[in-house]
Formats: C-alpha cells, sequence, structure tokens
C-alpha cells in the first residue's frame, strides 16, 4: 500500500536514522500516521501517582525529576516493560545539553525558550564518545553508583540515577553493560512500540 508520507512518519524516521547512523541498530518502522492539528495539552487528563511526591505523573512529557516508581507509571501506561524503558534512557548516550556557562546576563535574570536554544556552550550527557550510540551510558551509570567517576565524566539527570538507585531498574543496566547486543534488541522493541501507534502500512521502512 502506498501512503502519503506525513511529517510524523518523518520525525519517526528520522529518530531511527539518527540512531543508525550513530553507530545504533537497523530500526525498520511502519508508515501512514495521521498528523495533528495541535499539540497534545502538556497537563496529563489522567494523573498517576504512588506513595512519593517525585512519582507524580502529571504531565504528558515525563519530568527529568521523576523517581522509579513515577518512571514505572508513565513508560507503563504506554505499554513499555521495565526492560524496554530502561533501554530507551540508553539513548542519553548522545548529545549534548544546555548549560549557563558564558550565558548572557539578562538569560541568567530570566530564561527563556530563545536563550535555551540559542546557548553558547553545550555539554555532552556522557562525556566518552558523544556522537557514538553505544552502552556505554550504562557502564558510566554504574560507574557512578559505584563512586567512581570524575568530575565532567556524565552530566545525569534525576531520572538517570534512578536507574541504578532501584535494585530492580539497576539488574536492567548491569544487563545492558555487559551486552550491548541485548541493549540494541531491547531498544529497538521500546522505539517500534512507540513510534508505530497509529500506523497503516503493512511493511516496514
Amino acid at each position: 500500500n502506498h501512503y502519503k508520507l506525513s511529517l510524523a512518519d518523518c520525525i519517526a524516521s528520522a529518530g531511527a536514522q539518527a540512531v543508525q547512523s550513530a553507530g545504533g541498530p537497523v530500526i525498520a518502522i511502519k508508515m501512514g500516521r495521521n498528523d495533528v492539528a495541535k499539540a497534545d495539552p502538556k497537563e496529563k487528563r489522567n494523573i498517576l501517582q504512588k506513595e512519593t511526591s517525585r512519582s507524580l505523573v502529571d504531565t504528558t512529557l515525563p519530568s527529568p525529576g521523576l523517581d522509579s516508581d513515577g518512571l514505572r507509571l508513565y513508560f507503563g501506561a504506554l505499554g513499555l516493560s521495565e526492560e524496554e524503558f530502561v533501554s530507551l534512557c540508553g539513548a542519553h548516550d548522545l548529545g549534548r545539553h544546555v548549560t549557563l556557562l558564558n550565558m548572557p546576563k539578562e538569560c541568567l535574570k530570566n530564561l527563556t525558550r530563545q536563550c535555551l536554544e540559542e546557548a553558547p556552550v553545550l555539554m555532552p550527557f556522557i562525556s566518552e564518545n558523544p556522537d557514538q550510540f553505544s552502552n556505554i551510558y550504562f557502564q558510566k551509570l554504574l560507574k557512578w553508583y559505584d563512586r567512581e567517576v570524575s568530575i565532567g565524566e556524565v552530566a545525569f539527570i534525576p531520572t538517570d540515577v534512578d536507574l541504578v538507585v532501584d535494585e530492580g531498574l539497576r539488574s536492567f543496566v548491569e544487563r545492558f553493560a555487559r551486552d550491548e547486543d541485548r541493549f540494541f534488541d531491547k531498544f529497538t522493541d521500546a522505539y517500534v512500540k512507540l513510534v508505530d501507534v497509529g500506523t497503516k502500512s503493512r511493511g516496514k521502512y
């Protein structure tokens, strides 16, 4: 079947190609997504929470301050297993984040979207090979857990360290740190689950 290529198809395809181009797995996905007229609201309609305050899931994008229970609630609602959402976090092996280094004084007083987009200094999440998709992220998490990382070696956010502080999730971190092929397989499964919702094509591309 032939379908008009949507913007949603392009985004899903671009993500898969970016991972492959960085040395990650080849991810074949379906096509035929429908574009929408407006984005989802920032706030979730159905709020989820367990006992802790940091487990509150009230936004459509996951908060970087979620604890491990919050991660389970958020990704569980998307149909992902614990091993699958831990594998997705491995994408933090790639890329760089905004810092306040050399930020104009005006931005330090009022940090706008433009300030973030035009930040003069970006730092990698993982200083070792930030443009290479691999299982180094999980190895660095374990190194952080053992208090063996040096300054500037990693720039983890709370949801990263949740994966090793939580004993159940740490078992997957240890598995992926040992076995990159397993990480690639589970990442592929998780990515496809996320982006193939609402597709119409029979074939994968």
